[in-house]
């Protein structure tokens, strides 16, 4: 077992001991201002190197995902432009030309139907006629 030597303990000035108490209470009250003014700069500067820390893995993401976004982006290219028969855009030509004869198909139905509206209300008059003689006849017995 080491012998500790209390003799050093005598030689010191109580004054000295004084003073550097009242030097790191001093030192402490420095140190605690200066972190409670400039903690939110310390913040902000630590938040900054955990962001440069974690930038690489930010780029291999952004990476990734803009080449995911570059794939997805051609296929809507390739979908909204034409291409000879597969695309939507063609698809949707196809449609409205369809519907584009539709219309006048509809179209000459209409006259049609208007035709035979017409030649109904003919015949109709005509069976009128015909049978009204008819029918005076018949009252006339």
């Amino acid at each position: 077992m080491p012998v500790f030597d209390w003799a050093w303990a005598w030689q010191v000035n109580p004054v000295q001991t004084l003073a550097t108490i009242c030097a790191i209470i001093a030192g402490l009250y420095v140190l605690t201002r200066f972190l409670i003014r400039f903690w939110p700069w310390l913040k902000k500067v630590i938040r900054f190197f955990d962001a440069l820390a974690e930038l690489p893995v930010f780029m291999v993401d952004t990476n990734k995902t803009m080449a995911e976004q570059n794939v997805k982006l051609a296929d809507i290219h390739h979908e909204v432009h034409y291409n000879n028969g597969t695309s939507v855009k063609d698809a949707m030509d196809r449609v409205e030309l369809g519907v584009k004869g539709i219309y006048h198909r509809l179209d000459g139905l209409e006259d049609s139907v208007e035709e035979l509206h017409e030649t109904d209300e003919k015949l109709s008059d005509q069976i009128e006629e015909q049978t009204q003689p008819h029918e005076r006849f018949e009252d006339k017995e």
